[in-house]
């Protein structure tokens, strides 16, 4: 059997030149549940959400994309994007100290006041 290289060295050099990038894409959402408390008063609601008001942005949902594309490689690019319940639930867990399910009205001024010195 004779072997010719060079009509396969021709088609992979075409295939490269002609080829793309396979590429998968995708962005999940994710959040969690809240977590379930109650509050001592009204106050100490209202001095929770308003401290929780005042948070930096960090678990707000943030989206980006890149593509590389080189010819006949497989790029998959996958992004979880959390949802805002995430940062409820840090803030509710940092406000509860004695971990009863319910925030006293002195709780919610100790966590506002940390968020104050952030």
């Amino acid at each position: 059997m004779n072997f010719k290289p060079l009509p396969v060295l021709a088609g992979s050099l075409v295939c490269l030149l002609v080829g793309g990038c396979i590429t998968h894409e995708e962005t999940v959402y994710r959040d969690v549940s809240r977590n379930q408390v109650e509050f001592e008063s009204d106050a100490a609601g209202r001095i929770f959400y308003e401290a929780l008001s005042k948070l930096p942005p960090t678990g707000r949902k943030q989206e980006s994309k890149t593509t590389l594309e080189i010819p006949l490689v497989f790029k998959t690019d996958t992004r979880v994007v959390r949802g805002e319940n995430e940062l409820f639930n840090r803030a509710i867990s940092e406000c509860d100290t004695n971990r009863d399910g319910k925030i006293s009205e002195k709780e919610a001024r100790i966590f506002a006041e940390r968020q104050e010195h952030h």
